[in-house]
């Protein structure tokens, strides 16, 4: 294969060496209106607990022809071996499916002449700088030293835990027989830690993800797992009930990720669609409208998406294939979602931007919330001193959309929950369910903290229905206490 997987090494292909394919790839295609996309991504899991220790490394090239310069279904597919041989039979496979959705009549030839200003070039699409060596040089190294030194810790604080440890090369090339180019490579790394007593009745979790490894602290991760679930020893039930929330960073994380489907244009605006947080009806006769321009949240929220986010980023550019209009290798510009507190712009596919003549723009998946210029931070701890009575929460679990008109949610809390009482911590309390509207929540704001990158932890690839989706795209947010937050029952969870 055309890679290497000696210690220390890159480990996925160049952008030299993706063209070079690329251009070997077209020139066997008969067809003219043909992209190709090569994605390279290699990966190096290791989860181990006191009683197994788990892998989940992978190396794999996906390849993807789309047909008629951008539209149509595209053909894909996906190997692990690059030799004259493969390609033969990868060009052979595409060859016999590519002509039916050549000449179907269900796909009509697109013109993109008309899509000035947003012509699609290579020089719209900007560099960014997601690449670090430390990561891809700590694919062969770090789990044989952070995993032992994080049980480490476990076992001589008394308690047992699961460590894992996540790192990732990737890189990908749009390329078009025109000579449309687009290509982006990234590393990306995670640290988890979950700590649970001997009874296996209190948890404690902890996470950090960051592109550059040596930016990660894994005996940091361990030592606040280990300080939660100490202090959850003892859990007691309390009554469920709207409360003041103090949400840690991981928390706030995981309500954000799952609120990306309201800042969706057609999901907003489209009669056919049952709408979301976003949209309002003054009246049937007038139809559908959205918030767009108003407030919506607190005016001390910021919200933005930048491929050149220094504590994250992302590709430059569409990577969504699913849709007809989606063009692979599309530059995505900054989008500022939020500004202090006013819905400032909606994702948009090329036919909707077009129509309305803005830059188009994808869906919020990687988002950096902050403080609006001026605001006052504060610390967990000075959220905790400043709340009369409350519960603290470190994160949450399988949160999941209930609604989409009101953005309702539910999840539930996990690894470490306290109540909150004369601003100290007064005791464990048992998890607790919540039901509520993150959208409602954001304009219900108390205090804000100083935004972070937070971790996802990892799901094997038989849970996940795409192997891309770990790690998740960064998410930066703060810690927040807000008020009348709904724990809608308790919740048989550790």
């Amino acid at each position: 294969m055309m890679h290497r997987l000696l210690p220390g090494a890159r480990r996925v292909m160049t952008r030299d060496e993706a063209l070079a394919l690329g251009n070997k790839l077209l020139g066997l295609l008969d067809e003219e209106s043909v992209g190709v996309t090569i994605e390279h991504s290699a990966r190096a899991i290791t989860k181990v607990s006191s009683q197994s220790t788990t892998t989940d490394d992978g190396d794999r090239v996906r390849i993807t022809f789309k047909s008629q310069f951008g539209s149509g279904i595209p053909v894909e597919i996906t190997t692990n071996q690059l030799n004259d041989a493969t390609l033969r039979h990868v060009i052979d496979r595409t060859h016999a499916m590519m002509p039916h959705k050549l000449s179907s009549s269900e796909w009509e030839p697109v013109d993109y002449s008309d899509l000035t200003p947003f012509t699609y070039n290579a020089r719209d699409v900007t560099p960014v700088a997601l690449w670090h060596e430390s990561t891809a040089q700590a694919m062969e190294t770090a789990r044989g030293e952070a995993v032992p030194a994080m049980l480490e810790r476990v076992h001589s604080a008394g308690l047992t835990g699961a460590a894992t440890v996540g790192l990732m090369t990737r890189s990908i090339l749009h390329l078009y027989r025109q000579g449309l180019t687009a290509f982006a490579e990234e590393t990306d790394a995670e640290v988890t830690m979950t700590a649970r007593i001997p009874d296996g009745k209190a948890s404690g979790w902890n996470g950090e993800a960051n592109r550059d490894w040596s930016k990660l602290t894994p005996t940091t991760v361990a030592d606040r797992a280990i300080d939660f679930a100490k202090r959850s020893k003892g859990m007691v039930a309390l009554e469920p009930g709207r409360r003041v929330a103090i949400l840690g960073p991981a928390a706030v994380g995981q309500l954000v990720q799952a609120m990306a489907f309201a800042f969706d244009w057609l999901l907003t605006n489209s009669q056919d669609s049952p709408g979301t947080p976003f949209t309002f009806v003054t009246h049937k006769s007038t139809g559908r409208h959205t918030r767009f321009g108003m407030r919506v949240f607190d005016p001390r929220i910021m919200m933005v998406s930048d491929p050149a986010d220094p504590m994250g980023g992302f590709s430059p550019f569409f990577e969504s294939w699913g849709i007809e209009w989606d063009v692979l290798g599309f530059p995505t510009p900054a989008a500022t979602w939020i500004d202090r507190g006013v819905l400032k712009q909606f994702a948009t596919r090329v036919p909707e931007a077009l129509d309305r003549n803005v830059p188009t723009c994808d869906q919020p998946h990687s988002v950096h919330l902050f403080p609006a210029p001026g605001t006052p931070t504060a610390t967990v701890e000075e959220m905790i001193a400043n709340c009369a009575e409350g519960v603290y929460v470190n994160r949450f679990s399988s949160v999941k959309v209930l609604d989409h008109p009101t953005g309702m949610m539910s999840g539930v809390t996990r690894d470490g929950c306290f109540l909150v009482k004369d601003g100290k911590i007064s005791k464990p309390i048992k998890n607790l369910r919540f039901t509520d509207s993150p959208f409602y929540g954001l304009n219900k704001l108390e205090m804000i903290g100083t935004p972070e990158r937070v971790a996802f932890g990892y799901q094997s690839s038989r849970e996940q229905s795409d192997w891309r989706h770990w790690p998740a795209l960064p998410v930066i947010v703060p810690p927040m206490m807000i008020q009348d937050f709904n724990f809608s029952a308790l919740a048989d969870a550790v």
